[in-house]
């Protein structure tokens, strides 16, 4: 309750619309720390029918919705929530964790699953169509966060920063009505997340933030869906991404519609992009 009051702290029915947020949140990190607690069974030696009777399921099931895949687990990353991750990141997040070990880091960062993201998959191909190469985006990384150790040959576990990147791409899908986790929904993440060392990675790069956001916009946001917010949103969420305000997320209220400081931000990038378009244009026709 004390997380719901913070973020609608006047309005009751702002509450139960952010008691819904809170509730799928706990659900997803119910199972992560039951996920990660079955782990250490697991790593302990204990057996799956043991597991499975403290649980009062069978081993079968146990194993089903806890045993990790092999590529996640050997990134050291886990997707606790709802919906199956690709097969197309779950190899990314695989080479995000050996980006890690060559660096000798001592955790798995969003500048390491940004370089992952190369593997395969959308997020790849939207990255390379933009000019940006996986060597490029690996000396950056390293210039900018160099690792402290020596090279490893297992994976170090996540950074707080990277699994809330996971835990975000599965929202952001949820959102979207997709029913699967792709790579195009984690790049949204790493892009559009202003503190990520993913996004600091990209800008040294002078990668425009907003020809990403325009390049995803056909995986992650369904065209049926903004047609239906613009202008429908419900009282307090942004009528363009769909978060629901509150504490740390300013809306802006118009004749029926609502904008956040995120969204706010990105017009400015994309309206930024195209003045600089149109004077390179001018100075080139002169």
């Amino acid at each position: 309750m004390a997380a719901v009051r913070a973020r609608a702290p006047d309005a009751p029915l702002d509450r139960v619309e952010a008691a819904m947020a809170v509730g799928e949140e706990l659900a997803s990190g119910g199972d992560e720390l039951i996920g990660r607690c079955v782990a250490e069974a697991r790593g302990a030696g204990c057996s799956w029918t043991e597991i499975g009777a403290r649980m009062g399921v069978s081993k079968q099931a146990a194993r089903q919705r806890f045993g990790q895949p092999a590529s996640a687990a050997a990134a050291g990353l886990t997707l606790g929530g709802r919906l199956k991750p690709q097969d197309r990141l779950l190899a990314c997040l695989e080479a995000a964790g050996r980006e890690a070990a060559a660096d000798g880091a001592g955790e798995i960062g969003t500048h390491h699953l940004l370089t992952g993201l190369f593997e395969e998959g959308v997020a790849a191909a939207i990255l390379e169509k933009l000019g940006v190469r996986a060597d490029a985006v690996r000396d950056t990384a390293r210039a900018l966060f160099p690792g402290a150790g020596q090279p490893a040959e297992l994976s170090p576990p996540e950074s707080a920063e990277a699994r809330d990147a996971i835990r975000g791409a599965e929202a952001l899908a949820r959102r979207g009505g997709c029913g699967y986790v792709g790579t195009e929904h984690l790049l949204g993440v790493l892009a559009l997340d202003p503190g990520s060392r993913a996004r600091r990675v990209l800008l040294s790069l002078q990668v425009s933030i907003a020809a990403i956001k325009k390049e995803l916009e056909c995986y992650i946001s369904p065209g049926r869906q903004r047609r239906r917010r613009r202008g429908k949103a419900a009282a307090g969420a942004c009528s363009f991404c769909g978060k629901p305000g509150g504490t740390g997320l300013r809306l802006v209220a118009g004749p029926g519609v609502y904008i956040c400081g995120e969204c706010v931000g990105l017009c400015n990038e994309i309206l930024a992009g195209d003045a600089a378009a149109t004077v390179s244009d001018g100075g080139l026709g002169a």
